[in-house]
């Protein structure tokens, strides 16, 4: 197995945690292969060489839902089984396939775990995982990745605080645009559309649940569009968003499909795992089983 290793993810998180993984791998005499990288070209340079030498190994990410994004391209649609030990910010990956946080559990996962086909999203002919955002939630992303909070927080263990704060900053001056929805086919229209979020897991933005229902081996995109609605009342539905419970808010409509094509009067930019992935208009398709997960087997030990 292959373990990546972002030193910089997560303010420096994903260098220290990576000293405790090593440290039960050795204590264990467990065989692995290590590469400690600083930019994502490193990274999926030694992946690719990696790949076509054991052709049905394991890439272990540590590191952020970035990493992982930037990595998909060579794990689509192979052998290759892909392990997550969280390391950055967001974690959205880890929380959307419920796989475990704390360093150690997770490496339970990657050694005693079992392989998992879930389905990936592609835009424009690129690969997103978890979920994609475009409108308000996009330009959050966008505020809090060129922040100075962002390090502070990431610092603090507190990357949900910063997508908040990202929320703050970016309330003030986004406009609602009108927008059309095109799912599977049948166009819907929208006035004042504040974000439309297609999921292919229940949670983005640090554990924001704004699709609690989606789940990423059905086959099927969940959308959610917020529209019709002032600033003020979009305040108010942060908190239900936080549990699920904005989905049955007459300015929250909910579809589902497996093609989606967007189209806003202004241009969004769209964030797919929370990396900057074009401007609208976007057209997504869910494509089924193309990525083997490590996750928890139905029984997990009690230690590595």
């Amino acid at each position: 197995m292959l373990f990546v290793v972002n030193r910089n993810a997560g303010n420096g998180k994903g260098i220290r945690v990576w000293r405790e993984i090593e440290a039960r791998l050795q204590r264990f005499g467990t065989s692995y292969t290590a590469c400690i990288t600083a930019t994502a070209e490193e990274a999926e340079s030694r992946v690719r060489m990696h790949i076509d030498r054991h052709p049905r190994t394991s890439v272990i990410v540590i590191g952020g839902d970035g990493t992982i994004h930037r990595l998909l391209p060579l794990l689509t649609g192979t052998e290759v089984a892909l392990g997550v030990i969280p390391a950055g910010s967001g974690n959205d990956t880890a929380r959307g396939f419920h796989l475990p946080t704390e360093p150690l559990s997770a490496l339970n996962t990657i050694l005693h775990g079992r392989r998992r086909i879930v389905d990936l999203i592609q835009l424009n002919g690129e690969w997103t995982l978890t979920a994609l955002a475009t409108g308000f939630d996009a330009d959050v992303a966008e505020a809090v990745n060129r922040s100075s909070y962002k390090r502070w927080c990431n610092r603090l263990g507190l990357g949900s605080v910063a997508y908040l704060l990202g929320v703050v900053e970016t309330l003030s001056r986004f406009k609602p645009a009108d927008a059309s929805v095109r799912v599977n086919g049948i166009d819907h229209h929208y006035k004042d559309v504040w974000l439309t979020a297609i999921a292919n897991v229940p949670s983005y933005g640090g554990g924001i649940r704004i699709c609690p229902q989606a789940a990423p081996d059905d086959g099927e995109l969940d959308i959610c569009i917020v529209h019709g609605c002032s600033r003020r009342t979009l305040m108010r539905l942060f908190p239900t968003v936080l549990t699920g419970k904005h989905v049955g808010l007459p300015y929250v409509t909910m579809l589902r499909g497996q093609e989606v094509h967007i189209e806003s009067s202004i241009p969004r930019v769209t964030y797919g795992d929370g990396e900057r992935s074009g401007t609208t208009p976007l057209q997504a398709a869910i494509v089924p089983g193309r990525l083997q997960l490590l996750v928890p087997p139905k029984e997990q030990p009690s230690h590595t």
